[in-house]
């Protein structure tokens, strides 16, 4: 099977419940119905985790934050049925979604020690789950970077 040059499962009988997120969000937009349920069952704690994080840090609540995911998860099953939805990472469509809501509705105070990149990172690092690699994908950085950055913002919070 294949998706925007992507390819997975070729020359082997794979269920669903085999497929990696990104490997479900390919099949979803390669028109497989079937996959979305699976799909949004793996998205949606991430998705939850993300908003949760920028919510405590913008002094939001859990509730709020909550109330947001599942019209995210609906966002991103748009953007995958968009004709131009295979075009880019999984990852990078995904962050690019979940962190502009965020952006709409969650406001960081300027006391924070850390830049928007390192915060970014910790939160997709620590709370999403999201390796270095993954990472990178998602914030359209060098996966050397977020090693970098990450150091750095632990530091700065050591310091603090």
């Amino acid at each position: 099977m294949t998706s925007g040059g992507r390819r997975f499962g070729a020359g082997t009988d794979v269920t669903a419940s085999q497929f990696t997120t990104c490997e479900l969000a390919w099949t979803v937009a390669a028109g497989d119905a079937t996959a979305i349920p699976r799909l949004l069952r793996d998205l949606h704690p991430l998705v939850t985790g993300y908003f949760r994080a920028r919510a405590k840090a913008a002094g939001g609540t859990f509730a709020e934050a909550d109330r947001l995911a599942p019209a995210a998860c609906r966002a991103i099953l748009a953007d995958l049925a968009a004709p131009t939805g295979a075009d880019r990472p999984f990852l990078r469509l995904a962050y690019t979604v979940v962190s502009g809501a965020a952006d709409a509705e969650f406001v960081s105070p300027e006391s924070v020690p850390l830049t928007r990149l390192q915060q970014e990172i910790l939160i997709l690092r620590t709370i999403v789950g999201l390796d270095s690699r993954q990472t990178a994908v998602a914030l359209a950085v060098a996966p050397g970077r977020v090693g970098i950055e990450q150091h750095a913002a632990l530091s700065s919070l050591r310091a603090a």
